[in-house]
């Protein structure tokens, strides 16, 4: 058994309203993307992940660096990409990611809270080669 969220963690102050599961092929990213109005709240449950990211909050003590967050099954975890944060999502594995969001805001289908760039941006000072997106 694998705990995916647990209230008594007390890990994050938003309630879970809203839960999605998405899929990564292998060889894909999924990204660049960015959130104005939600934080993306992450758990692996197939394959391995790695999340590149650009905070462009001008106020973090993580501005403009590039991060990177490794997410495997042997290390299982909830990671939150808060808003204003550019991140690529990418399959580093064999066979498929699966992925379950529990974000902070539902999704709007009329009105996605979503930006994005291409993968090979100039706009964030990070190479991401050898994989396709989506």
């Amino acid at each position: 058994m694998t705990e995916l969220f647990d209230t008594r963690w007390g890990w994050h102050p938003a309630p879970i309203d809203f839960v999605h599961t998405y899929t990564i092929r292998e060889g894909r990213a999924k990204g660049w993307g960015l959130h104005r109005e939600h934080e993306d709240r992450y758990f692996l449950i197939h394959g391995r992940m790695q999340i590149v990211c650009y905070d462009i909050r001008p106020d973090s003590p993580t501005f403009e660096q590039i991060s990177h967050i490794y997410l495997s099954p042997e290390n299982p975890r909830i990671v939150s990409i808060p808003t204003y944060v550019w991140h690529a999502n990418l399959n580093i594995g064999d066979g498929e990611v699966r992925v379950v969001n529990f974000p902070t805001k539902p999704y709007e289908h009329a009105n996605p809270d979503k930006l994005r760039l291409p993968l090979d941006t100039p706009e964030i000072p990070y190479s991401i080669s050898g994989v396709m997106g989506w």
